[in-house]
């Protein structure tokens, strides 16, 4: 059987995402999904504009999607591209911007994602590891300026936002491409789009997944350089977003207020669940995102994850991330959920410590 299989599968481990159980009594806070699901307003115009022109491909360009999302940011449209979520986004990016058996350099622990679709290409994984803090070693900012960089910012697990000057110290020494995965980004009080403009070799990739309450639908989008953006345009495959798809991002991004509101609301959450996990003796990192890293009192990640569960409550725990075993990523759910999971968290912990 080997010899029908590509060689990236010798000791290949693909991406494993969070559990997604069939059972509809969990609360689910492992997969960053945002709780406030998209306004009725916002689902009411996506279903009116779904008609019978579905029967035609659809725009292979995204045109009308770009050109919303252009006015929004006010980016010119020849410097944005739209992808099947931002994972597609990524993809493209290793094939148009490294060659086959070429390094590209991420951190670690970030996004297992990386790693996979690095290997998937016939290119090489270098993973940079973190400081203790989470914060981005000298190593990953002065070395292999020769090498195709990714970076999530704010990052994931830690949440950490890496300052925008650190981000720019790299873009500076690179001679490749640095991406810079803003997945959530909407969640942070910075962004680095001003780098686009200021640097021929940056693309920032965003999501509609998270602060848009948009998982489903899978789309992502991008800015860059025009020559960067033509290059994926080049690749991609002919008709990489369906009609549906592009035309919920335009109606989600006319309504970017709502957005803005949800995520607000998140932010007020965030700030509630790390004071309340701090009393009762957790340590929480800072976060710009939609979810917690937290460590537990007893430093014990496994025993925390086991325990919510048999609570019907879903956390993330990296079990193949031994650095991370001390840890549970906690995603940010509404009021009642959040108070629900301290109460179980408070009950647990006052018998063991």
């Amino acid at each position: 059987m080997e010899k029908l299989l590509n060689k990236i599968f010798e000791g290949f481990s693909p991406y494993i995402p969070g559990e997604q159980p069939q059972e509809e009594n969990y609360i689910k806070l492992n997969t960053n999904e945002n709780p406030f699901p998209p306004s009725k307003k916002i689902i009411d115009e996506i279903k009116r504009g779904i008609d019978s022109s579905i029967k035609k491909y659809p725009d292979p360009l995204c045109l009308q999607l770009r050109k919303t999302i252009s006015k929004c940011y006010d980016f010119p449209v020849e410097n944005i591209f739209a992808g099947n979520g931002s994972d597609e986004i990524l993809r493209l990016c290793i094939t148009a911007f490294s060659s086959v058996k070429e390094k590209i350099v991420f951190l670690y622990p970030s996004y297992p994602l990386y790693e996979v679709l690095t290997i998937i290409a016939d290119r090489k994984p270098v993973k940079i590891k973190t400081n203790n803090d989470f914060s981005i070693p000298a190593r990953f900012i002065t070395g292999f300026t020769d090498c195709m960089k990714i970076i999530a910012n704010p990052d994931s697990p830690s949440g950490r936002f890496h300052s925008i000057e650190t981000i720019e110290e790299i873009v500076k020494k690179s001679k490749r491409v640095v991406v810079i995965d803003e997945a959530y980004v909407d969640f942070a009080k910075e962004n680095c789009l001003g780098l686009v403009k200021k640097y021929k070799n940056v693309v920032v990739t965003r999501s509609f997944s998270k602060s848009f309450s948009l998982a489903g639908i899978r789309l992502g989008y991008c800015f860059a350089s025009s020559e960067l953006i033509q290059a994926l345009m080049s690749i991609k495959d002919s008709y990489n977003l369906n009609a549906i798809t592009q035309y919920a991002g335009i109606v989600a991004m006319k309504n970017y207020p709502i957005m803005k509101k949800n995520c607000e609301k998140i932010i007020r959450i965030r700030k509630f669940l790390a004071k309340e996990l701090v009393q009762i003796g957790f340590n929480v990192f800072p976060s710009s995102t939609n979810f917690l890293l937290v460590e537990p009192p007893d430093k014990n990640g496994k025993l925390l994850y086991e325990k919510l569960k048999e609570k019907k409550i879903l956390v993330r725990y990296f079990n193949n991330i031994p650095c991370l075993h001390k840890y549970v990523r906690i995603t940010i759910g509404n009021i009642k959920d959040t108070k629900k999971l301290l109460k179980v968290i408070r009950e647990f912990y006052a018998k063991i410590i």
